[in-house]
């Protein structure tokens, strides 16, 4: 029966654990990561241009995961406790109300605060680059890039998933490094 208990419980929290980047708001670090991709690929590429990204992706700690849901805990307890009053449901006095009250708005702003200056957020972000990137046919070819990035925004790893209207097998990217004199500037659509 134990074991019964622990396979459910490691069930349950492996869902968590997948689940997680979709339960938190990561608007946010969305636009954050675009800019520091768009920032990677002008410092590395020669010429790009028309880019796009598709799926994003948050890979949140379970630490900040934890935090967020207790904030978001303690915020349901607050709005539920201001809706029992509200409806005449609250049956304690207006002082024990207020005290109540007090404590739980206090907890909420302690504990979102906690998530506001969390270091750690995210073990990494991922997301699709797709961009016309001058090639050494001198052409440019629309790549797709498989882009992670560290808990600081930075990128670690950018891998070309795919590519669209490659002349042949020898074309390959122009790095700005590839070219004397410097390199030009991205365009976005």
């Amino acid at each position: 029966m134990k074991l019964l208990l622990l396979f459910i419980s490691l069930g349950m929290f492996s869902l968590a654990g997948l689940s997680q980047d979709q339960e938190i708001d990561s608007s946010e670090d969305e636009v954050i990561v675009k800019d520091a991709v768009v920032h990677w690929a002008d410092s590395v590429f020669y010429s790009h241009e028309k880019y796009k990204f598709e799926n994003f992706r948050a890979f949140y700690t379970e630490e900040y995961f934890i935090q967020v849901m207790r904030s978001r805990m303690y915020k349901e307890r607050v709005t539920d406790l201001e809706k029992s009053k509200k409806l005449g449901r609250y049956k304690k006095s207006d002082a024990e109300y207020e005290k109540e009250h007090k404590e739980l708005e206090d907890a909420y702003n302690k504990v979102q605060k906690d998530v506001d200056t969390f270091k750690f957020r995210a073990s990494y972000y991922q997301v699709s680059f797709w961009s016309n990137i001058q090639t050494n046919d001198g052409i440019t070819v629309y790549y797709e890039h498989i882009v992670k990035l560290n808990n600081d925004y930075k990128v670690t790893e950018a891998v070309i998933n795919s590519s669209i209207g490659k002349k042949s097998d020898k074309t390959e990217i122009l790095y700005s490094t590839d070219v004397k004199g410097g390199k030009k500037k991205s365009k976005q659509k």
